[in-house]
């Protein structure tokens, strides 16, 4: 069971990597319709808001080029 939570999270993590801003939608989605508590998956929206900074920092280095 351990091994099988650890594949979920890591997936979850993947996800918020690859596509944060629908990472940080569905969140925002479970929170309003209360099927997670306002704290819950807190540390998925640090990481997509991390992934957000550096995907803006990139755009704007590619545009300065």
């Amino acid at each position: 069971m351990d091994r099988y939570r650890k594949r979920i999270a890591a997936s979850v993590i993947q996800l918020a990597q690859d596509d944060p801003e629908l990472t940080k939608e569905l969140i925002a989605q479970l929170r309003e319709t209360g099927e997670i508590e306002a704290d819950d998956l807190s540390y998925l929206d640090r990481i997509a808001d991390r992934w957000i900074a550096i995907a803006r920092s990139n755009q704007e280095k590619g545009q300065r080029m």
